[in-house]
């Protein structure tokens, strides 16, 4: 149950992908090192169906490689109605090739532990001659202490199918998202 409600949240919160977007175009560069620049461009939205939402930029921007294999990289921060926090790293891999690279795991390449990788949507098949158009939308769910360890030593993680992927996150993304927790108000 806990699965298929990480996905419903993700699902309905790509909706948010194409106005981050178009906001992320109009806001200053990104000093990936620095917690205070990534916060800065941090939002938070208040949802009816799903809570509050917290997510930060999209991560794929900041390096050639990443960009060329991935379109889009959060980290994202959902307190449900019930006042429950979830984490999650949402990846959208859009690309050209010949087959799917069809993502079926994911490991923390620090410690090797795998990862619950959850495929929430595969689409392809828009082809030229020799080359089709294909997405994959991925999601990993993280546990507040990974998300948390994630601010001291930043998150390797290593995603595989036909092919295998590499992703480092900073440790300052996650600094930025932790500082970007409302403080409670007692």
């Amino acid at each position: 149950m806990k699965t298929f409600f990480h996905i419903l949240i993700l699902i309905s919160s790509t909706a948010f992908a194409c106005q981050i977007l178009a906001e992320t175009a109009t806001k200053p560069s990104i000093d990936w090192r620095s917690a205070e620049s990534i916060g800065s461009h941090i939002d938070i939205r208040q949802d009816a169906v799903h809570g509050e939402i917290t997510y930060g930029p999209n991560f794929s921007t900041s390096n050639q490689s990443l960009s060329k294999n991935f379109s889009d990289i959060y980290l994202m921060r959902i307190v449900d109605l019930e006042g429950a926090d979830h984490y999650t790293i949402y990846i959208n891999a859009r690309y050209n090739g010949k087959n799917f690279r069809s993502y079926e795991s994911a490991v923390n390449a620090q410690d090797e532990a795998k990862l619950p990788l959850q495929v929430l949507s595969k689409t392809g098949g828009n082809c030229s001659i020799a080359i089709c158009q294909y997405e994959e939308k991925l999601a990993i769910p993280l546990s507040f202490l990974y998300f948390f360890d994630g601010s001291v030593s930043g998150l390797n993680i290593t995603i595989s199918g036909n092919r295998n992927d590499q992703i480092k996150i900073p440790a300052a993304y996650f600094k930025a998202m932790l500082n970007a927790i409302p403080e409670e108000k007692i």
